[in-house]
């Protein structure tokens, strides 16, 4: 009897620490996260962006990441916005590129997870939003050579600014 009122007392006490260690999927995407981090890539958990219509019936929030390839420019860029997913002719607020960026974001959409979203421009940087479904070391990197291909054959750094950083 003594024996098993100890190892009831040893399951309560190590009952809350085992409930604090991370499952194996956060690992896995600290992991993730942490080899985005290396590749040049700053990584945030936010809510996925929303169609226009989503946002009119007030949608609840999706949680997701975004993953973002800063740039490093003197000039500003006007921002944009691509959809990566079907949304409804009107739904939404993006603002419609030229086409040589087109051109450049379909060459390289390939690269791009099917659980990704959007593609942003904004002053700081490139950012694609995505649900993190099936993220494996190739799917990041692949994410990262995409946003390098996009800035880099879109010319939205300068030249300067490379070799002064």
């Amino acid at each position: 009897m003594g024996w098993l009122i100890g190892v009831v007392v040893i399951g309560f006490m190590l009952a809350p620490v085992m409930w604090i260690l991370p499952s194996r999927r956060q690992s896995q995407q600290a992991e993730i996260r942490a080899l985005a981090r290396t590749l040049g890539l700053s990584v945030k958990v936010v809510a996925m962006p929303k169609t226009r219509r989503a946002k009119v019936r007030r949608e609840e929030d999706m949680f997701g990441v975004c993953y973002t390839r800063a740039l490093h420019n003197k000039r500003p860029l006007a921002g944009w916005k691509y959809w990566l997913i079907n949304v409804p002719d009107g739904d939404d607020d993006a603002v419609a590129l030229d086409i040589p960026m087109l051109d450049i974001i379909e060459k390289c959409r390939q690269l791009l997870p099917r659980d990704a979203s959007m593609l942003e421009l904004t002053p700081l940087g490139l950012n694609v939003y995505w649900r993190e479904i099936r993220a494996d070391v190739d799917v990041v990197t692949s994410i990262a050579e995409c946003l390098n291909a996009i800035i880099v054959e879109g010319r939205l750094e300068d030249e300067v600014s490379k070799v002064d950083g």
